[in-house]
């Protein structure tokens, strides 16, 4: 039967260190006292730093939403914030043994009553009526009262901290006597250690030996010739040790199909932004402009070309700034607006604090190629193509719009399963369209860069338009 290293183990600790139990037990009732009273000082500490890192700011923020009529004072519901601090003043009232330490707790509980009825008065108010009233009385009383709280708690921070000073010194007093029991302590340890080690390591050493030999052959070999030994534990690490292996290799290839999908996405992205069709209408268009004599519209369909085969190219880099990405859409649309005049508008709206921000390149243009080609162009006339980007919460929301001719549901459908899957033969999807194939790389760009719960989102009706919507993270690892 196989033993366990902890049962080998106790059996014989437990008959060693009988003697040095003994000074152990005093130690632990010498330092008892002092202990308990320092927890008990660390705690209220913790409690009352905690607290103060962010009532004022929740407080005053909450209300003043209320006050200039934003929010209701259900919704944004301040009493949360008193109910959370008065369960901590309660606390520091019930660990607090020193009469000028009760008294803060104690005084912080008024300021918090007085700070309910503050809040009440405002929420018993008309919001709009007695808006100057509101005003003074966010400003003058519950800003001033949160603002006395926040001051109170640093006093009691203060004091507090003082008296664990005190604590600190007693016990490094105390020390000097533990020290010396220490030492006694230290030679009797290791004594029986040298005697432990004798018994223990010719039972436990050796098998460890054995196993630690066998991780430190090559991949190939591993899975063979697992070490055996008589102990329980040594034989669950060497099979717990198999299974990782297995499970290593399986990540390994989990992330070459990982880095084959990114290298086909990116693939497919430079062939789209070399596309020779397209390549080719856009020369053939300078071509009639030059003959035409129009030299000036010939300089700025070359400029627009160069400049959107420049960004998209990006000396290989998978990530550029917003207002990069801005930039090759607007060549792209300024090309394509020679071709299609006479049904083109477009508009470009950004937020200006997202122009810096890095994000994956080329998400855009796609999605601005589906617009023209699958909406706009089979609509004729009076085709528009709007990109908007702004900010939503924690996330970058960046829509393109067409008035085109939309989709029917059942389409429509059929494109969101597309996009959502992880995995799709890309045989299948071009079979489908086009169109999936474009937008169906862009979501999987974004999943393998961002993560699966990013991507796009995508609205139709049919003769009226599409949006799409692509959301990232305001602030990624990867960038």
């Amino acid at each position: 039967m196989k033993n366990s290293i902890q049962n080998y183990i106790m059996k014989r600790l437990f008959i060693t260190f009988i003697p040095i139990a003994f000074i152990i037990i005093y130690l632990l009732f010498v330092m008892k006292w002092q202990n308990d009273k320092y927890g008990s000082i660390v705690k209220n500490i913790s409690i009352a730093t905690e607290f103060n890192f962010k009532f004022k700011e929740n407080v005053d923020h909450k209300m003043y939403r209320v006050v200039i009529g934003a929010d209701t004072i259900e919704n944004q519901n301040p009493y949360e914030d008193l109910e959370y601090a008065n369960k901590i003043f309660e606390k520091l009232l019930e660990t607090n043994n020193k009469d000028e330490g009760i008294n803060r707790p104690k005084g912080l509980i008024i300021l918090l009553n007085l700070l309910k009825k503050q809040i009440d008065n405002i929420g018993k108010s008309d919001i709009y009526k007695d808006y100057n009233k509101n005003i003074d009385s966010l400003e003058y009383d519950i800003r001033v009262t949160t603002e006395l709280i926040e001051d109170t708690v640093n006093d009691y921070i203060y004091e507090e901290t003082k008296e664990l000073n005190i604590v600190s010194i007693k016990i490094r007093n105390q020390m000097a006597v533990i020290f010396m029991l220490s030492i006694i302590s230290v030679f009797l340890i290791l004594y029986f250690t040298l005697y432990m080690y004798k018994k223990v390591s010719r039972h436990i050493a050796a098998p460890i030996i054995n196993l630690c030999n066998y991780t430190k052959r090559s991949e190939n070999d591993l899975l063979e010739n697992n070490p055996e030994s008589s102990i329980l534990e040594i034989d669950e690490l060497s099979e717990n040790f198999n299974d990782k292996i297995i499970r290593i290799k399986e990540l390994i290839e989990n992330i070459k199909t990982e880095q084959k999908n990114k290298k086909n996405t990116e693939l497919w992205l430079l062939q789209s932004q070399i596309n020779p069709h397209f390549l080719y209408n856009t020369l053939d268009t300078v071509v009639w402009m030059a003959e035409a004599g129009d030299s000036k519209k010939v300089v700025d369909m070359i400029t627009a070309l160069s400049g959107f085969l420049r960004i998209g190219l990006n000396n290989g880099k998978r990530f550029i700034q917003i207002r990069e990405e801005i930039r090759h859409i607007e060549n792209y649309l300024k090309i394509q607006k020679f071709r299609y005049e006479d049904i083109l508008e477009y508009s470009i709206d950004i937020e200006d604090n997202l122009y810096d921000i890095r994000i994956l390149k080329l998400l855009l243009q796609p999605i601005v190629e589906n617009a023209l080609y699958h909406g706009i162009k089979y609509k004729r006339s009076g085709g528009k193509i709007s990109v908007k980007g702004y900010r939503k919460d924690e996330h970058i929301i960046l829509q393109v719009i067409d008035n085109g001719i939309g989709m029917e549901t059942k389409k429509l459908e059929s494109l969101k399963n597309i996009i959502k899957s992880e995995y799709i033969d890309e045989i299948d999807i071009v079979k489908s369209s086009k169109e999936s194939f474009g937008l169906y790389n862009v979501a999987e760009r974004i999943r393998l860069y961002y993560g699966n719960e990013y991507g796009l989102n995508i609205d139709s009706t049919e003769n009226i338009g599409t949006t799409v919507s692509i959301i990232l993270p305001l602030e990624s690892d990867l960038i």
